[in-house]
Parts: structure tokens; sequence; C-alpha cells
């Protein structure tokens, strides 16, 4: 587990979907959980622009994810000018994990952004009505923050001070 709180794979990094199988069998791991991969490396912790995480620990209540996806009320205004224009997410502190730097670039298909999402221009995001906001994000992550979350997010980068 990463300092910041991610399940680190040795060739993988951190880039992986963790899942869960139910099963009635007895199952033995085969190698001992390694606890930290992270050594000295502090360069999470260092870019985390909310100061969200310590060694292996997060504030949910200070990461640009949980305040912008699962936060339903505003977002305090301590975070101006923090968010880096990320209004939806945020894996700054996967981007400089050393352990993420040969991780294998997905082919999945249904990962891949939708070519008229990638097509929005900054005005056309600030312009989105609720049902451009339901074809765009059709079977979307994105529809958990809901229509409103996603422009009080764009609301409030946009309100931020350089």
């Amino acid at each position: 587990i990463g300092k910041n709180t991610h399940l680190i794979h040795p060739k993988l990094g951190s880039y992986t979907f963790i899942s869960e199988l139910i099963v009635n069998l007895p199952l033995h791991h085969d190698v001992a959980m390694v606890i930290d991969h992270c050594g000295g490396c502090t360069r999470c912790i260092d870019a985390c622009p909310t100061a969200a995480l310590t060694p292996h620990s997060l504030d949910a209540n200070r990461c640009i994810s949980y305040l912008t996806i699962e936060n339903k009320g505003d977002i305090p205004d301590e975070f101006k000018g923090q968010f880096q224009n990320r209004v939806f997410g945020c894996d700054i502190c996967q981007e400089v994990c050393p352990w993420n730097r040969k991780a294998p670039v997905t082919n999945e298909s249904l990962l891949m952004p939708k070519p008229e999402l990638m097509a929005l221009t900054k005005d056309d995001w600030y312009t989105l009505d609720a049902d451009r906001f339901k074809l765009l994000f059709k079977r979307s992550a994105v529809k958990r923050a809901k229509y409103e979350g996603l422009m009080r997010n764009l609301k409030f980068i946009q309100d931020q001070a350089p």
C-alpha cells in the first residue's frame, strides 16, 4: 500500500481495478503482503495540492476527488486556487508516483473518452445543459456528481484566482 493509500502492483503500479470474488472455498495467499513499496519517496504527499495526504493516510475531506464527486455541498473556500482545473476527481498522487512510470496504457475501448466529449471547448463546458450532460455522460462515473455537482465544480474553478 503506497503512501497515497493506493494498492501498488510491482509491475502495474497503482492504475489497477480491484475486484472481489465471493466463493465458499478456503483460499490461501501466495506471498505475504508488502506494506510499503515507497521507501523514502514522498512525491505523492508533496504533490497533493490540498494537503490531503500524510504517509499511508488520506483525509477524504481535503481530497479533490471527494470534494468534486462525493461531496454534495459547497466546496469550502479554503480550497480556492488548489484544484488545478480539475472538475471531476484527481489523480495527481498517482501521476507523480514512480511506480506508474512504466504502467501499461490501457487499450480497453470502454475506458476511452467519447470523441464528442474531447471535442468540447472551455465555453462548451460552461454552457452545458442538463440534457447534453445526460447524453455525454450516459453510463459514466461522472453521473455520480450529477449535473448540479459538475456545474458547481466548474463554477468553483472558474472563480479561482490565478
